[in-house]
């Protein structure tokens, strides 16, 4: 039987086409085009719901309560209660036309899935062959095999955590779904089977491998938001974001969705993101999603007064919503509002004390008061709930470093690189964690990767510049300062330092301008009232008891740990 849900779906993405935009360049969603995606959204989020996607079934609801109302002198509000109704699962060959016997099998199974019994849902669909019920069985055993690897685990950076505990239910999950590829018409293909495919690929480091059923899963049901979020996974690199994308209907509202994540998770703040942004703001003017995407970019343009407005909307609106408030917490950090973390402590306490968000959050409020040991056992009590919780592998790292134990540090760096290898933070760390222990080549290494992910941020080339000074290459290190004096304003210590690398290798008067060109500066600062830019002290990082905020802050040198 040939599945009906490939049909259906790409006439969805064909009727779903992105809205039309008015002279002036703003986009205009009509009112058809905003029921047409309500309708839609109504039954993603019950398709979701019922293969027990319950993330991305939230995420759903989420957009669908920050979706544009209509306009009521467009339509009859009457019909518009009543018109929006879901229509019948087979609309987009959910249903599987189970037999009673699977149906039955099946409702019980999700009942024990949803009660945690993981083991207990495998084996109750063991026999059925339909691949809604192949798919349950296969994430069920995919989640116990998680479940069980962490309990395995012990404890946090200790001899069993990590790599060395893996799934043992990857492999046997991948052959049983490489037979289903294999033996099933590629038009009859589960587009959830082609998900769950996509994640233990990259559960098994083949992100490369997973690309294909990933993509191919979000062209025949495109409203899975966790296939877009585990596609964004295998984007490593900026360039490699037009190929996926030309695979793809880019006119598709929730291919946008991904393009703006992907841009955001790679540091791409352009004009073209945030116009698509803005866009996405006039069909969701009401979701805190978009809005903590545009603060998170603001965070990366180290931005914060932006970005903690738009947080704090959030906040004000949904005062009990947890995710991505570890984000919100590391601004209040960077810009030492004490009090107002502290608020932000007790209101996630509050709310639900074992997410790894608060534990994050606690965590950031104990290193602002310098207690160093209490962040690092909050550190470590969200990775005992979440060991994929990137921030606070990432932020320990940053603690061990307070405490000099720099060998702590490393891996806990090395962690959160394995959890997102485009975290720039853990790339860097390790730079400086490196350069503390004065092996300058690693430390260069990671400096280059972490400059691959942010070439234009500033201090990533004052840190390649300070490496190569350390390896006694003048040549690169003053390309370096140069690159780093394009990107900022003009800061007076890498103009001293290119004065002393000028002269280092006899060019006299080059080094005297560089000289000159720093005093003149120092002169324009000192006159008003020796104001602060962006530019800092572009010291030795770890020195001479620098305070955990100063290693944080996104807003101070080169060399410093950045947030």
């Amino acid at each position: 039987m040939i599945n009906q849900e490939v049909v259906d779906v790409a006439n969805t993405e064909d009727a779903m086409e992105w809205p039309s935009v008015n002279t002036q360049g703003r986009l205009v969603p009509d009112t058809s085009y905003i029921l047409q995606l309500e309708s839609e959204l109504e039954l993603a989020q019950n398709i979701l719901s019922e293969r027990c996607l319950y993330e991305s079934a939230k995420w759903t609801a989420e957009a669908l309560n920050g979706l544009a109302l209509p306009q009521t002198d467009e339509v009859d509000m009457d019909s518009y209660n009543h018109g929006t109704a879901l229509t019948d699962l087979s609309t987009y060959g959910m249903s599987e036309n189970l037999s009673p016997i699977e149906k039955r099998k099946y409702r019980l199974a999700k009942a024990c899935f949803d009660c945690r019994e993981y083991d207990r849902t495998a084996a109750l669909l063991a026999e059925c062959k339909s691949s809604k019920c192949l798919f349950l069985k296969l994430y069920a055993r995919y989640i116990s095999g998680e479940k069980k690897r962490e309990e395995q685990s012990e404890i946090i950076l200790g001899p069993l955590d990590g790599d060395s505990t893996p799934n043992k239910q990857l492999v046997p999950i991948i052959s049983e779904l490489e037979q289903y590829i294999r033996n099933v018409d590629r038009s009859e293909h589960d587009p959830f089977l082609l998900y769950l495919y996509g994640i233990v690929l990259i559960k098994h480091k083949c992100e490369k491998a997973a690309i294909e059923p990933l993509l191919r899963s979000v062209k025949i049901y495109p409203f899975n938001w966790g296939a877009w979020q585990e596609l964004s996974v295998c984007v490593s690199a900026i360039d490699q974001l037009p190929q996926i994308l030309s695979r793809i209907s880019v006119t598709h509202v929730m291919s946008k969705m991904f393009e703006v994540v992907t841009c955001q998770e790679l540091f791409q703040s352009t004009n073209a993101v945030l116009a698509t942004l803005a866009q996405l703001d006039t069909i969701f003017p009401n979701f805190h999603f978009l809005k903590i995407q545009r603060a998170l970019l603001s965070y990366h343009a180290l931005d914060y007064a932006d970005s903690e407005a738009l947080f704090d909307s959030v906040l004000t609106s949904d005062p009990h919503r947890l995710d991505d408030m570890d984000m919100y917490s590391n601004i209040l950090y960077v810009t030492e509002q004490k009090a107002k973390l502290a608020y932000l402590a007790q209101l996630a306490s509050a709310t639900d004390k074992f997410r790894p968000e608060t534990c994050c959050i606690i965590a950031n409020y104990y290193s602002l008061k310098s207690e160093h040991e209490k962040a690092v056992v909050y550190y470590r009590r969200a990775l005992t709930l979440n060991r994929n919780c990137l921030g606070a592998w990432t932020l320990m790292g940053h603690e061990y470093v307070e405490l000099k134990n720099i060998r702590a540090a490393i891996e806990s760096y090395r962690r959160a690189i394995g959890v997102n290898s485009k975290d720039v933070r853990a790339w860097y760390g390790l730079g400086q964690a490196y350069e503390v222990i004065e092996m300058y080549y690693y430390s260069f290494f990671y400096y280059q990767r972490a400059a691959a992910l942010k070439p234009f941020d500033h201090r990533m080339w004052v840190a390649l510049g300070n490496c190569f000074e350390k390896l006694q290459r003048p040549t690169e290190a003053i390309k370096s300062y140069k690159r780093a004096l394009t990107l900022t304003e003009m800061d007076i210590n890498i103009l001293q330092k290119l004065s002393a690398l000028y002269a280092s290798i006899g060019d006299m008067s080059t080094a005297a301008r560089y000289a000159q060109h720093s005093k003149d500066v120092e002169a324009q600062r000192n006159a008003p009232a020796g104001g602060t830019g962006k530019a800092g002290a572009t010291s030795s990082p770890l020195r001479a008891g620098a305070t955990s905020s100063q290693y944080r802050n996104n807003s101070g040198s080169g060399n410093m740990i950045i947030e």
